[in-house]
């Protein structure tokens, strides 16, 4: 006569034969991407530090900037597969922008045409050679023309409101006749839901905001601790207990949250409705500059920075940006249909090459030749 297996002896062994069953399928998904280099939660707290930057400064009363002559040799280690920031670093002026220039006062009776930029990394020059950004070369070309003062005031991780405040502070001083900004659709709406004035570049050359903001978008100041978490989903090390040290070096837990949080994103809605208040900020940041420089007698010209993403597909940024300026009727000028996969850095945020700050430097500089020649505009006239 078969022996009857007890009831609790069928679910121990079923319990054991679904723990077998996980900890092999947990086993293969981390091989398969340990084979694939996928993160883990630990592989990013790694290159992250709380720890300012000495080059670096930021407050509400001057924003972010670099801080002149404090980068040094021992920096450079951070900067092995981006040499070109580490070069930019050391040419920073009194104001904190990487620019030969001191923004000095200057006349009104200044027979030079004035040029002020301001933008993100793009305008910065970020991934090209001292004198090759598409701020150097427009402002070659333009001297080739007639005498110019071309003041850049891009500043890496920062977007239109930013600007604005560049714009306002700057404009004045230089009395500037055209005012060029740098839209970057990669980032710039994201950058503009927060505000820019709690900035942080670490010495590891990473950067981080001490905001976050709500379920309705409305920005709140936040921790190091927490800024720690929202850059690596997890907080350091050193507030972990043990069985979460292991767990933030799995792969495969990474995976799973990531997920989770895709998951809980899309089933909110909360993607659509962060693009909607993107776009509204972005396009009321927009209209404000638009606005104080015509008040100001001066010419807005926004240089439209295509993402790596939109060359093979136009996205959703990318369009939403030239509607916006239409809408506005503000000036753009756009590099899109010369630029290619080639032009772009595939790592460190997707920059141009030199190629593509070429590109975009030449279409610029004869955009505004364009304007000069064919419009009776005091302001550029001068």
């Amino acid at each position: 006569m078969k022996k009857k297996i007890s009831k609790g002896k069928k679910i121990k062994f079923i319990l054991f034969t679904l723990f077998f069953l996980a900890v092999i399928v947990i086993g293969i998904t981390e091989l398969i991407l340990s084979v694939t280099k996928y993160q883990s939660t630990y592989d990013q707290m790694k290159r992250f530090s709380l720890t300012q930057a000495k080059w670096w400064a930021c407050d509400s009363v001057n924003g972010p900037r670099y801080v002149p002559n404090m980068v040094g040799e021992a920096d450079s280690i951070h900067f092995l597969r981006e040499i070109w920031y580490y070069k930019r670093l050391t040419m920073i002026n009194n104001d904190g922008y990487h620019d030969r220039d001191s923004f000095t006062n200057i006349s009104a009776d200044s027979n030079s045409l004035r040029v002020l930029f301001a933008g993100d990394s793009f305008t910065w020059g970020a991934s090209a050679d001292i004198d090759s950004s598409f701020v150097d070369v427009f402002e070659s070309n333009i001297r080739k023309m007639k005498p110019a003062l071309v003041w850049n005031t891009g500043i890496p991780a920062t977007g239109t409101n930013h600007a604005l405040f560049t714009v306002k502070k700057y404009l004045p001083l230089q009395k500037t006749n055209v005012v060029i900004l740098g839209f970057y659709t990669g980032n710039d709406f994201g950058d503009n839901l927060l505000p820019y004035d709690n900035l942080v570049f670490n010495n590891l050359a990473s950067c981080y905001s001490l905001y976050d903001y709500d379920s309705d978008f409305k920005p709140f100041k936040i921790s190091k601790e927490e800024a720690f978490k929202k850059a690596t989903g997890s907080y350091p090390m050193s507030e972990l207990n043990l069985v979460q040290k292991i767990m933030v070096r799995s792969r495969f837990v990474t995976y799973l949250s990531n997920l989770k949080n895709k998951i809980i994103s899309r089933l909110r809605g909360h993607s659509a409705s962060k693009n909607e208040q993107q776009y509204k900020v972005t396009k009321d940041y927009l209209s404000q500059l638009r606005d104080y420089v015509k008040e100001n007698n001066a010419e807005l010209v926004v240089l439209v920075i295509p993402a790596f993403q939109d060359i093979d597909k136009k996205g959703t940024n990318y369009l939403n940006a030239l509607k916006i300026l239409d809408e506005l009727s503000i000036r753009y000028v756009d590099p899109y249909a010369g630029l290619s996969e080639n032009d772009y850095l595939k790592i460190d945020g997707g920059h141009w090459k030199n190629s593509g700050h070429i590109q975009a430097g030449n279409l610029l500089s004869k955009y505004l030749q364009q304007i000069i020649v064919n419009e009776a505009n005091p302001a550029i006239q001068k």
